[in-house]
């Protein structure tokens, strides 16, 4: 299969939970130990050998993510960057959707923003690692308490082994469950926002988006696309990587996160 090369970053989010920073700023464009959170996940993408980083945002926000871009341009000057309009909030796994053209039938990987992750491994190169070994779609996974699950997407798993120069565990993942409650969860390993896809996911979401050409809000997630993948036979793997999770959604954690990444940059970096 070949290499992966384009990442794809759903940034369209309106950030209501954090008003009112969000009043002038998009989310993803909001400070966080001195850079903007959508940063973290493209020195990520430097450091994996991506090339091309693909912003899907929606109309109100184009014109802060465009002069974004010119800055980031001469920042990441090994990176193309691209922006693509998401004109209906249908889900992430629509998002996606607004990328076709520059994917162009190859695996890409996928970050959220939302959360930053901090490891003292290269967190989007190991995914790579997984894919690269697999040959099949991946994703990142963290282990919570139980009692926590029913705010998550969360994976059944069966144990699968290890990838070379890649720390923590990694699992075939066998079901994808959308905020099961506690007792139907079929484990508290959840899915933390970074995949790397092979093309029949995205193939799999335009034929979704193609039977519900009026998608409610957010009816189309990624997890349809993967579950498609089990259903027809193909595999998915998850990696349980090794570091700390800060998620910057609400008000209160991004405050709270203004605090700890620093603290924690130094523990593992």
């Amino acid at each position: 299969m070949k290499k992966v090369t384009k990442l794809v970053l759903p940034v369209a989010g309106f950030g209501k939970r954090l008003m009112p920073l969000t009043k002038k700023t998009p989310k993803n464009l909001l400070k966080v130990n001195g850079k903007p959170l959508v940063e973290y996940a493209i020195e990520e993408a430097v450091q994996s050998g991506i090339k091309d980083v693909i912003l899907i945002v929606n109309p109100k926000i184009k014109s802060a993510f465009d002069a974004y871009v010119k800055r980031a341009k001469k920042k990441f000057q090994s990176l193309d960057f691209h922006i693509r309009v998401q004109e209906t909030p249908a889900g992430n796994g629509h998002a996606l959707i607004s990328a076709a053209d520059l994917i162009k039938g190859e695996p890409f990987a996928v970050r959220f923003c939302d959360d930053v992750l901090v490891s003292n491994s290269l967190i989007l190169g190991s995914l790579l690692k997984v894919f690269e070994k697999y040959k099949s779609s991946a994703m990142l996974l963290e282990r919570i308490p139980k009692s926590q699950v029913h705010s998550f997407g969360v994976v059944a798993v069966k144990k699968r082994g290890a990838v070379k120069g890649v720390k923590g565990k990694i699992y075939q993942v066998t079901g994808v469950v959308e905020k099961p409650s506690v007792k139907l969860a079929p484990s508290n390993l959840i899915v933390v926002g970074g995949y790397v896809l092979t093309p029949t996911v995205l193939r799999n979401l335009i034929k979704v988006a193609e039977s519900l050409p009026n998608a409610a809000a957010d009816a189309i997630p990624i997890n349809v696309g993967l579950q498609i993948e089990l259903i027809t036979g193909k595999k998915i793997y998850g990696w349980e990587f090794v570091g700390k999770r800060f998620d910057c959604g609400t008000l209160e954690k991004f405050q709270k996160a203004q605090v700890l990444i620093k603290k924690f940059m130094k523990y593992y970096l």
